[in-house]
């Protein structure tokens, strides 16, 4: 069986041993990119060589001018590329060291929080016994109960008076000459209409018998705002019930412990999500430089490109081609040793090139397995897979499917499968009588931060609650008629 906290530790491991394999990547395509540009001036000085030795001095000093006059852009352009560079790698290195340091130390907090949460864990038994005896804990949490349940039920409550309101205030909400009048304010102190306005409005309001239903529509409107209101000012008590409740059961805990667990749990928590906010924050700066280097890596940078175009369109002119051919057909071993010179550069370029490309594309690869890896913690984060409470049954993820996992043989998506298929939540020791559904407990250990937790508050209510539909002396019945009669509406006036 895995703890959440080892399953979630293992994989961000695997991330940043994957991290690191793919930023000696970007350095060793780094270093070939520009070895690739140092083997073409080279290039580029070994034609210059060939001219002198072939042409004319007009000739050969015409070309070594262009040639020259390339290297020098070229160079220029890749000494500010490689300052760029420099800069960028020593923004990545800070970022990262701020990152270790982080992790390094949200690494103790969270053995430190380990140690507490199972110290607790440990002495629920105890805590349970000593307040199953406490008259004045029982009597708060048979308060904290039945404010629960009238809370619950005032819920059910303003949610059958709102789709009361729905369904039976939709004949009036369909009839246009009622909403005139009811938006107009007529029949109201908000009615200042007068002269032959007044009277026509007066003349459609008989029509339709505007005043019974203004009365029955206003009843219709205003009990599930009335409702609504007092549901949660229920919610409030309880809430304020439950926190006294708490309070006992914290107590008891602080009292069996010798110091106050609960809040250390709850305090270092905090501080672990504070830094996982930072680390978040870097994380995504630290993905934007790594872009920006695997792109000068790769000499995809506008700085690259050109230098790159200024040597290969210097070495790409019919002068050079005329001279290599003249050059061959020569016997001459002088010029014959600068023609193989080029040729080994050409070789080499080839080869570094084809070497690069390879490099290149296990970089997208990694980046692929990478970016899953990512979505994997981020999944585990977001869904409290980390917690003191979470355990896989399936031994495999840390193991064989991780592995997988980081070869790229499985997608993020299907290991996510696979975790949420293993993933239970232990529930702390005891009886659970210090800490009846979660409540006042750390929410690493399954508590929660308002009354209502996993059992969803009061949406809905109970279903101890359901079907009760009697409050504060009758309830409403679905269809039928509302304040004593129907009301029709349109043309049938």
């Amino acid at each position: 069986m895995l703890t959440g906290r080892e399953t979630l530790g293992t994989i961000e491991q695997s991330l940043a041993d994957l991290r690191r394999e793919e930023a000696e990547l970007t350095k060793r395509i780094e270093r070939s990119t520009r070895a690739l540009a140092d083997l073409q001036e080279r290039q580029s000085e070994g034609y210059r060589d060939l001219a002198r030795f072939r042409l004319d001095s007009d000739a050969a000093g015409a070309l070594n001018t262009r040639l020259d006059s390339a290297a020098r852009e070229a160079r220029r352009l890749l000494d500010k590329r490689t300052s760029d560079y420099k800069v960028l790698s020593e923004q990545l290195r800070q970022c990262e060291s701020e990152r270790s340091q982080l992790q390094k130390k949200r690494g103790e907090l969270d053995s430190a929080r380990d140690a507490a949460e199972n110290q607790m864990d440990e002495l629920m038994e105890a805590v349970d016994g000593r307040l199953e005896k406490d008259s004045a804990y029982q009597d708060q949490l048979k308060t904290a109960e039945a404010a629960r349940a009238t809370a619950e039920a005032a819920s059910t409550k303003a949610e059958t008076s709102s789709q009361d309101r729905d369904q039976k205030g939709k004949a009036y909400d369909d009839d246009p000459l009622f909403v005139y009048l009811w938006q107009r304010g007529f029949g109201t102190p908000d009615y200042h209409h007068r002269g032959i306005v007044r009277s026509l409005d007066a003349w459609v309001a008989g029509l339709i018998r505007y005043h019974d239903a203004r009365a029955n529509y206003a009843m219709l409107t205003g009990i599930p705002e009335r409702m609504a209101r007092h549901a949660e000012r229920c919610k409030e008590i309880a809430l304020q019930e439950q926190e006294k409740l708490a309070e006992f059961s914290r107590n008891a805990m602080t009292d069996a412990a010798g110091t106050d667990l609960v809040g250390t749990i709850e305090q270092m928590s905090e501080e672990i999500d504070g830094i996982d906010s930072k680390l978040d924050d870097l994380d995504r700066k630290i993905e934007t430089l790594s872009s920006a280097l695997v792109e000068f890596s790769s000499g995809e940078d506008s700085d690259f490109k050109k230098a790159e175009d200024h040597l290969s369109v210097s070495l790409q002119s019919d002068d050079l081609s005329e001279l290599w051919r003249e050059a061959m057909a020569t016997p001459s071993p002088e010029d014959e040793k600068i023609v193989q010179r080029i040729e080994d550069l050409k070789d080499r370029i080839e080869q570094v090139a084809r070497e690069s490309r390879q490099d290149r594309e296990l970089q997208r690869d990694i980046g692929r397995r990478r970016s899953e890896l990512a979505d994997v913690i981020n999944r585990f984060r977001s869904n409290g897979y980390g917690s003191w409470e979470s355990t896989f049954s399936d031994d495999k993820l840390t193991t064989v499917l991780l592995g997988e996992l980081v070869k790229g043989a499985i997608t993020g998506a299907e290991y996510w499968s696979r975790a949420e298929r293993a993933h239970k939540r232990r529930k702390p020791r005891g009886r659970q009588v210090a800490f009846p559904q979660g409540t006042g407990l750390p929410k690493s250990m399954g508590g929660f931060g308002g009354y209502g937790g996993s059992s969803g508050g009061f949406a809905g209510g109970s279903s101890r609650n359901r079907g009760n539909d009697s409050f504060g002396g009758g309830g409403f019945s679905k269809g039928g008629s509302f304040g004593g009669g129907g009301f029709k509406t349109g043309d049938r006036f």
